[in-house]
């Protein structure tokens, strides 16, 4: 709960975990962060840092670097990622510390829930259900991810997050670069709020 004056009552920062959604590497028997060699197991998924600097006390995601689970506030565009045979959509519960971002957020622990098919039919929808199947989460249709995810979680409440500054594509630069390149962080301290979801 987040402290206050004495007698005074308050409620938790955010009483359910934290529906995101992101991309993931599809490798050939499990799903891979996209810019790390990260792989994705079944259940609670830990941020670890992994910046080659290393030099902050703060678990992740620290606020002077750019550890944490990444995911956007809003799903994937489907072009975005349907395209190539090589990203995977989905959604993802988040919890523990969070900082969030004008599109996006990082948080200290969190777990698919769903993943999402892209609209035609080939080797790529059959390995997700593959693999969404091993996860024992759902696959479905791109359409349908937003109903399918906030069924174990809620989005950011409107207002918590930082207003947006640029585009959201120009946003999603920004965090690739930061999470490719870990040794010289990004961080956007001027558009960045801190909050905890429950443990």
């Amino acid at each position: 709960m987040t402290a206050g004056r004495p007698g005074e009552m308050q409620a938790p920062d955010l009483v359910q975990p934290v529906i995101g959604y992101r991309l993931w590497r599809l490798g050939d028997d499990a799903l891979y962060s996209p810019y790390v060699e990260e792989r994705w197991h079944r259940g609670v998924h830990a941020a670890v840092c992994r910046a080659e600097r290393g030099d902050h006390a703060e678990a992740a995601p620290a606020h002077d670097c750019s550890c944490g689970i990444h995911a956007w506030y809003e799903p994937c565009p489907t072009l975005s990622w349907a395209a190539t045979r090589h990203l995977v959509a989905g959604a993802i519960a988040l919890w523990g510390d969070m900082e969030l971002h004008p599109f996006g957020m990082r948080a200290a622990r969190g777990m698919i829930v769903a993943l999402a098919l892209p609209p035609w039919n080939g080797p790529k929808p059959r390995r997700i259900v593959e693999i969404a199947s091993a996860l024992e989460v759902e696959a479905v249709p791109a359409r349908r991810l937003e109903a399918v995810a906030l069924t174990h979680g809620a989005p950011i409440p409107d207002g918590m997050a930082p207003e947006p500054r640029a585009s959201r594509a120009a946003y999603a630069v920004e965090q690739r670069l930061a999470e490719a390149r870990r040794d010289d962080p990004w961080r956007p301290s001027s558009l960045v709020s801190r909050t905890r979801s429950p443990d």
